[in-house]
């Protein structure tokens, strides 16, 4: 009798698949969805309200000016007032973000509108991630992260195509709405979650800790942080340059690069985070890598359509292994009490490499072409590829599932 409740406690122990978790995983994905689906528009959209190319790197860039700013306290509200009320208030920050664009009337109204968006995607994913973290078993987490990003990157699969076909018959305004629709959805899924099964477990006997604020910036997440910088740098010129780059050399509708990483991706996701618990962090953040650089390498020599798909492909089989892979390791390293503000950190790599690499990408391309911007990015993701096995063996804790000092 003993053994049977014992293996019941087990089972219980390693459950996954809840409510919470299914409702979360949904709003994570319509929130994306209205993220994604701007992709397409807003680099067009800059140039229909007048503005350049140098102007486009400021623009899509100040999206992550405020990520800056905000993701660091995003940790510590998530843990003082719950992840629901956070990720609530950042997914309809989001739509209301989309709403905004409708009214801009040149391209510099552009950059508050995108700040204001910002807001919404430094505080939605952060408390996303963290209710994953928390409901997950810790043998199954990096499974969980994988379910997660399976998730959010099926609204690769067609945001960002179908705002492009919006764009193209019904005009700027209704694929902006489009955009606002998907993310509010988002938002009424997150309502639906229980506040109480999502919350943290803290430990009574450290009441006196566990009451503490976290930490704005964990670091023990630093490590991670930086070798996810250069993957998010990749999605810099991805953001910045790419529908103007598949107009320019005739590559087809960007938005099916998009669709192509998406559904590679999925794919890659169902296996990328069973394989993290099972062989550890490194043998998915590796290749990951390695495939986003294969990517960029591709996407700065592209001249005709298969080349674009192609490079969609490797970027999506890369964020199928890195995106499990990191966040799961993330978690290994931080407690509990700091686990908010290790994906709070974790997630700053977005704000930097994606957002203040746009900025630079900007300038860079005034002078080397937009081309060359994927090539140099791709190099940054070989130099992340080489620091990681060089700090990897440092790493106190690359376990899957091993629990850190602190919990």
């Amino acid at each position: 009798m003993e053994a049977r409740a014992g293996a019941s406690q087990t089972s219980q122990g390693e459950r996954l698949w809840t409510a919470d978790f299914v409702l979360n995983m949904l709003s994570a994905h319509f929130m994306f969805a209205g993220y994604t689906s701007v992709l397409t528009t807003i680099p067009p959209y800059v140039f229909y309200r007048g503005g350049d190319e140098w102007h486009l790197g400021i623009i899509v860039g100040s999206f992550g000016i405020v990520g800056l700013l905000i993701r660091p306290f995003a940790g510590q509200w998530i843990y003082t007032l719950g992840p629901k009320r956070v990720a609530v208030v950042g997914t309809a920050i989001v739509s209301i973000g989309s709403l905004s664009y409708i009214g801009a009337l040149s391209f510099w109204w552009l950059i508050p509108m995108r700040m204001l968006q910002g807001v919404g995607l430094a505080l939605g994913p952060v408390a996303t991630s963290t209710i994953v973290a928390n409901l997950a078993p810790p043998t199954r987490r990096a499974e969980a992260m994988a379910y997660m990003g399976s998730a959010i990157n099926v609204s690769f699969l067609y945001a960002p195509l179908t705002a492009s076909l919006i764009l193209e018959y019904g005009g700027f305004h209704n694929a902006f709405l489009f955009s606002a629709i998907v993310a509010a959805i988002g938002t009424l899924a997150m309502m639906r979650i229980s506040a109480s099964r999502i919350a943290f477990e803290k430990p009574p006997q450290d009441t006196a800790r566990a009451a503490e604020k976290p930490p704005l910036v964990s670091k023990a997440a630093i490590f991670p942080t930086l070798v996810f910088l250069t993957y998010t740098f990749t999605t810099a010129p991805v953001n910045t340059f790419l529908p103007l780059l598949a107009r320019q050399e005739n590559l087809g509708n960007p938005g099916l690069f998009y669709t192509v990483f998406s559904a590679t991706a999925f794919i890659t996701m169902t296996v990328g985070g069973r394989l993290a618990d099972k062989y550890g962090r490194a043998a998915v953040i590796i290749p990951g890598l390695l495939s986003v650089a294969t990517s960029m390498f591709i996407m700065s020599v592209a001249f005709f359509p298969l080349m674009l798909w192609s490079a969609g492909f490797c970027a999506g089989l890369a964020f199928g292994l890195i995106q499990p892979g990191i966040q799961s390791l993330t978690v290994d390293r931080v407690s509990v009490r700091e686990r908010s503000a290790g994906m709070a950190t974790l997630q700053q790599a977005w704000d930097i490499g994606g957002s203040a690499g746009a900025f630079l990408m900007g300038p860079i391309a005034g002078v080397v072409g937009m081309a060359a911007t994927f090539g140099i990015a791709g190099i940054g993701a070989l130099f992340g590829a080489v620091g990681f096995v060089a700090g990897n063996a440092k790493s106190p804790t690359n376990l899957p599932g091993q629990a850190p000092a602190g919990d």
